[in-house]
């Protein structure tokens, strides 16, 4: 598997609904920050720009402000990304 196809599975899991948000804010914020493949200059943008997204997001409600990302803006930012990497 290549480093982009994990990352491709990861957020087609999400986009269908096999992983939950918090699973997903888990397991990409992991393999992000621990990637040590060379990814060309597009992948990498695209990846991070959702690195940065799950970042803002918050799971509770009571704890989000107007910075923070909700589930439904966590799943829109997955499906902007998914569409660039395939």
């Amino acid at each position: 598997m290549s480093a982009i196809d994990k990352y491709i599975l990861l957020i087609t899991q999400f986009v269908a609904g096999d992983v939950t948000e918090v699973q997903f804010e888990t397991s990409y914020l992991r393999m992000f920050k621990s990637e040590s493949m060379v990814l060309s200059e597009e992948t990498y943008d695209v990846l991070n720009e959702l690195f940065i997204c799950v970042d803002a997001y918050c799971s509770d409600p009571h704890l989000r402000d107007e910075e923070d990302l909700d589930d439904l803006e966590l799943l829109e930012s997955a499906k902007e990304a998914l569409k660039k990497l395939v």
